[in-house]
């Protein structure tokens, strides 16, 4: 099936979502675009697995470059390296860039094709759930400062987006299961039938069951492509996207980008602004039970380690959606639909800190005590 999300400046592409698109992606691209020559930019993990695969697609006209896998690897360092290697390799303004990953490879290869040469053409391969249901749609490219999560980056349309949800056979669970935080959060923003789908077929999506995947995808590419067209640049209906990302994205930044997956953080923050959401009257604690039963379903959560509350409340000094000296967060007021929601007292957001860390740590050691008496 093809979706397409319009720009206002007229840079409007194409999304294909396609099993086993990748055996045939040379067709596609001639289809769609006039190529003198690929670059593939890709992490090492992910290239292991499916590397071969796309190159022997491709034939001889790709060039790839890995980089570490894992969020420090959006960083200028890496950024400065595809800038090089794009120059080695010679380069021009007739050459493609081909992400071939993940959200983090997405917004890095964007953002280096947004400043080379002042702009190569990309095109988005991702490669999990999160960045084929969110990340490789809308046009925000960027890489991480030290400080927070995205700090450095602009806004840079790819040409073509090919969504082959056969690539995701080969993802490790841990990094499956973090994919499912974003497709939670638009059950909760946009689409309740959504969070029911996988209330009611959550095993049966951990296995990878090809219908449901699709449908699932789908449905998130569909209502990220409504939000942004509506949207482009972030200035209104799109901050509803963010929702579980504030503490999410301080939560990345408190634990050093390395221990966390992006859609992990999105799934504790989730639980956080759940709360607020409850504590602020703004919805029923049965919605928020049946958002928390999902979460932890979905497995997305994964150990914090040794993290203060108060070390994440100062994280979120440097979010970059804040204005002013207000932090803005997203709200649930009912299922799909949430409103922003700003000047929240500081003790009511440490109060919801601690409310995630001790109600998603509790939930994961009785699984585990679960499983454990199972076997």
């Amino acid at each position: 099936m093809e979706f397409t999300c319009r720009s206002s400046q007229d840079n409007s592409y194409k999304i294909i979502l396609e099993w086993n698109a990748v055996d045939r992606i040379l067709e596609i691209l001639q289809q769609e675009l006039l190529i003198d020559s690929f670059y593939i930019i890709s992490d090492s993990t992910v290239f292991r697995h499916q590397g071969r695969r796309l190159q022997s697609a491709l034939g001889s006209r790709s060039h790839p470059f890995l980089v570490p896998p894992g969020e420090t690897s959006k960083s200028l360092r890496q950024w400065h390296k595809i800038q090089d290697f794009l120059v080695r390799s010679g380069a021009d303004r007739r050459s493609v860039l081909l992400a071939f990953g993940g959200g983090v490879v997405g917004d890095l290869t964007g953002f280096a094709a947004s400043t080379y040469m002042r702009g190569l053409r990309f095109v988005q391969i991702p490669t999990t759930i999160l960045s084929q249901s969110d990340s490789s749609i809308g046009a925000k490219v960027a890489v991480n400062h030290p400080k927070a999560k995205n700090l450095i980056g602009s806004f840079y349309q790819p040409r073509l987006v090919i969504t082959d949800p056969s690539l995701l056979q080969s993802l490790p669970r841990r990094e499956f299961s973090a994919g499912l935080g974003e497709a939670i959060k638009y059950g909760v923003i946009a689409d309740p039938s959504i969070l029911d789908l996988l209330d009611q077929h959550m095993e049966r999506i951990l296995a990878g069951d090809q219908e449901l995947l699709t449908d699932l995808i789908s449905r998130c590419i569909q209502i990220k492509i409504r939000v942004v067209e509506q949207d482009e640049r972030e200035t209104g209906l799109r901050k509803i996207l963010n929702f579980g990302h504030t503490i999410g994205h301080a939560l990345e930044q408190a634990t050093g980008f390395r221990r966390l997956r992006h859609g992990e953080a999105v799934g504790w923050g989730m639980l956080a602004a759940g709360y607020l959401g409850v504590k602020n009257h703004l919805w029923s604690e049965s919605e928020f039970e049946q958002l928390q039963s999902v979460i932890f379903r979905s497995g997305v959560l994964y150990p914090l380690g040794k993290l203060r509350p108060e070390s994440i409340l100062h994280a979120l000094k440097h979010d970059k959606k804040k204005t002013g000296k207000s932090l803005n967060f997203v709200l649930p007021v009912r299922m799909g639909e949430v409103k922003i929601v700003s000047d929240i007292p500081q003790p009511d957001v440490l109060e919801a800190i601690k409310f995630m860390m001790k109600t998603g740590t509790t939930n994961m050691k009785n699984r585990k005590s679960k499983i454990k008496n199972a076997n």
